[in-house]
């Protein structure tokens, strides 16, 4: 399984690079942290987002489907990130929901290392929670996954 993640996370970085380049080229954002940092935060959210479409690939029947599933975690996961709306506004039961959700840390990290120009190391609670959550999703797509032939 996670053999079926490393091509695809690969594309992500090089769409992360190409997201950096029309920031910085066509929109002047400075980018405040090491861009190593950057891209260890991406690539940790990348793989703990495709681990997410293999964990739903797993519960899912048909690809319809799993379309609609990844849409409705998709949804949930732009709204409840902080990206769009203030957190500290929300309620707590949904702060808390919204933890599970890997947006969520990557928003922070993302905000801390290009606007803070943080480390990497001071994202380390951000970057643990999406690290538990790729190897806790991974590891139950894996016991769900079934070779079929339908």
């Amino acid at each position: 399984m996670a053999g079926k993640l490393i091509p695809y996370v690969f594309i992500g970085m090089l769409q992360t690079t190409l997201v950096l380049v029309a920031a910085s080229l066509l929109f002047d954002v400075p980018v405040n942290g090491r861009l190593p940092d950057l891209y260890m935060a991406a690539a940790l959210f990348i793989a703990a987002t495709l681990t997410l479409g293999l964990l739903i690939s797993t519960v899912t029947r048909t690809q319809f489907q799993a379309f609609q599933l990844a849409f409705m975690t998709m949804l949930p996961s732009i709204l409840l990130s902080g990206f769009m709306f203030p957190f500290d506004g929300m309620p707590k039961a949904i702060q808390w929901f919204a933890q599970v959700l890997p947006l969520t840390h990557f928003v922070e990290m993302i905000r801390g290392v290009v606007l803070r120009g943080a480390p990497i190391t001071d994202l380390r609670v951000q970057a643990a929670k999406l690290a538990v959550f790729l190897v806790v999703a991974l590891a139950i797509a894996t016991l769900r996954f079934r070779k079929r032939l339908d």
